[in-house]
């Protein structure tokens, strides 16, 4: 008997070390959204797919539990998803930036095209 006492007791310690050190949900997406944010300008369209599935994942795991989270916990995964949301938008920008770069840089080759001159001609 003394035995599964001491058996139990040490199965439940190795479950509790085990349990806490899992990330919780807020940590996770902290975590998650810190990594994005120190990488998000070197994002290939691959790694914008897979950080938009694991945020996805991340928000259904929160949408599905939400009742389970104190209003702390809940206000560090609101504030995760906002910070997400904002680097969603800065990569857009730059992005569209980008393209609008590029866009204007070859008016000037679609004008000579067509015939306009961008330069003035010498006299």
């Amino acid at each position: 008997m003394k035995r599964i006492l001491v058996l139990l007791a040490i199965t439940a310690a190795f479950a509790f070390v085990f349990s806490s050190c899992k990330e919780t949900l807020p940590k996770r997406f902290e975590i998650f959204v810190n990594q994005v944010e120190k990488r998000y300008t070197n994002f290939s369209e691959d790694d914008w797919t897979k950080a938009n599935e694991h945020f996805e994942k991340l928000v259904k795991e929160y949408q599905d539990n939400k009742s389970s989270f104190n209003s702390d916990e809940k206000k560090m995964i609101n504030e995760s998803i906002g910070r997400y949301a904002s680097i969603l938008t800065k990569a857009g920008i730059n992005t569209m930036g980008d393209f609008f770069k590029d866009a204007i840089d070859s008016i000037g080759g679609f004008l000579k095209g067509i015939g306009l001159e961008t330069e003035p001609k010498e006299e």
